[in-house]
């Protein structure tokens, strides 16, 4: 059974592999996945001012948010892989240069935060040092994907897959078939010709430069060191952060190779 719906700035597929299951049940399944989905388009929108990211972008300094628990989760998330990217994931960067050329309407005002003047108090409130612009498309993607699969297991589905415009996330043991195409193939990325199904894993592919006009380097002067990258991991919110820090880290990067190791990860990349 498969199922698509315009979500998260692209077209989201779930397909179920229905074996002996019930129909109706599978359909009930994929539709709450949908909503979970959605759910975390509304709340982490960077084109909504009245998202949670449209309120940290509004808010004063010293003020206490409540914001939605993944939100928060996110936000965790995204303060970890700053600091184990050294920058080269940051989503305060990405949403100052991408508000300022207006393709970020729900991120409004003069914030000029960052993620160390964010206190997370609890699994549902933080504290602002000052408002803070925040952009988690390069996180939220494939966290919402992998909500998506939780809500699947929950409801009994045990072989899925779920792709939100080249994030994507398998379960089960049955093989599904993906064709990765980088930009200007090169050899260093020739093994990738041996990539044609995913399995139990998550998966992401991201690109640099005029083939994508979104994405923001951690040094604005700079031009990303690849074009593509595709990271295979146990999770896709870290495939899909990955893919943000591999597009700008020189071809041998030790924090980023022990990344790939502790996430059973696999990485492929094309100037």
């Amino acid at each position: 059974m498969t199922r698509a719906r315009p979500l998260l700035g692209t077209v989201v597929s779930l397909q179920v592999h229905l074996g002996d299951g019930n129909a109706q049940r599978v359909a009930h399944a994929i539709a709450e996945a949908f909503s979970a989905m959605a759910h975390i388009s509304r709340v982490m929108s960077a084109h909504d001012a009245h998202s949670d990211l449209g309120r940290l972008a509004q808010a004063k300094g010293g003020d206490v948010l409540t914001l939605d628990a993944q939100t928060v989760y996110v936000m965790r998330a995204a303060q970890h892989w700053v600091k184990a990217s050294g920058g080269a994931f940051n989503p305060c960067g990405a949403a100052q240069t991408l508000s300022r050329l207006k393709l970020r309407p729900g991120l409004t005002g003069d914030a000029r935060g960052g993620l160390n003047d964010m206190e997370i108090l609890g699994d549902t409130t933080v504290r602002l040092a000052q408002a803070v612009k925040l952009d988690l498309g390069g996180i939220a993607k494939g966290y919402a994907v992998d909500c998506a699969i939780e809500v699947l297991l929950a409801h009994g589905v045990r072989d899925a897959l779920v792709n939100a415009g080249g994030d994507m996330r398998a379960i089960g043991q049955r093989k599904w078939p993906v064709d990765v195409r980088h930009a200007q193939r090169t050899l260093t990325d020739a093994s990738l010709e041996r990539v044609r199904h995913i399995q139990q894993r998550a998966m992401a592919t991201s690109v640099a430069g005029q083939l994508n006009p979104e994405f923001v380097p951690a040094r604005a002067l700079h031009e990303p060191k690849w074009r593509s990258v595709t990271v295979q991991a146990d999770t896709c919110l870290v495939a899909d952060v990955l893919t943000k820090w591999a597009l700008q880290s020189s071809l041998l990067c030790p924090s980023l190779n022990q990344a790939l190791r502790m996430n059973r990860g696999r990485m492929w990349r094309s100037r």
